[in-house]
């Protein structure tokens, strides 16, 4: 389990796509400090496992399930990675409680900056309508966010500065893939 509080923005050093079981391998330094081999650790919001650990990389390992049903299927090297340790006893609960499963990969309509923070649109599939709400909680990319105002077609939120420049949220653009998990409280 995870809040959606970002500890650090690593980079993806290689994807190695094989058949069942694929290979992530990610540059850290302080998640990989605070990481073990058999933890878990949200990538862009998707619970892995680290299965290995050398000089700074954590390297997981990844079911074909887990490369068609999230964003990291479209990782290229040097693309920043939003990373969270898995929440301990004890932690600060300062987002909202994030399981790591992801539910959707869905696309950012556009990005745009109002002289002081960031709003974000993004589409938002009819499947998809009766899991969201205005004011509910969101993980994109693993980030603990509110929604603000549900559209016919998409929703969008407001990032403020900290989390923008804290995150890889600054790197995302419109048409850009974003991993989605709605908040599982509204889930049916």
């Amino acid at each position: 389990m995870f809040t959606g509080i970002i500890k650090e923005v690593g980079s993806v050093l290689k994807l190695t796509k094989r058949g069942k079981i694929s290979k992530l391998e990610i540059a850290s330094d302080l998640v990989y400090k605070q990481t073990e081999v058999s933890d878990s650790v949200a990538i862009n919001g998707a619970c892995l496992t680290v299965v290995e650990k050398d000089k700074s990389k954590l390297i997981f390992d990844l079911a074909a399930s887990t490369l068609a049903d999230t964003n990291i299927k479209f990782f290229k090297n040097k693309e920043p990675v939003n990373l969270e340790p898995a929440l301990e006893v004890g932690d600060k609960l300062g987002g909202h409680f994030v399981l790591g499963h992801i539910d959707s990969v869905l696309k950012i309509k556009r990005v745009t900056d109002r002289s002081g923070y960031w709003e974000f649109e993004i589409y938002l599939p009819n499947k998809n309508k009766n899991k969201i709400v205005e004011k509910g909680s969101i993980a994109l990319d693993g980030v603990s966010l509110t929604v603000k105002k549900v559209l016919p077609t998409s929703f969008t939120l407001d990032i403020i500065p900290f989390t923008y420049n804290n995150t890889n949220l600054k790197f995302r653009k419109a048409g850009h893939w974003l991993n989605v998990e709605f908040d599982y409280l509204l889930k049916k």
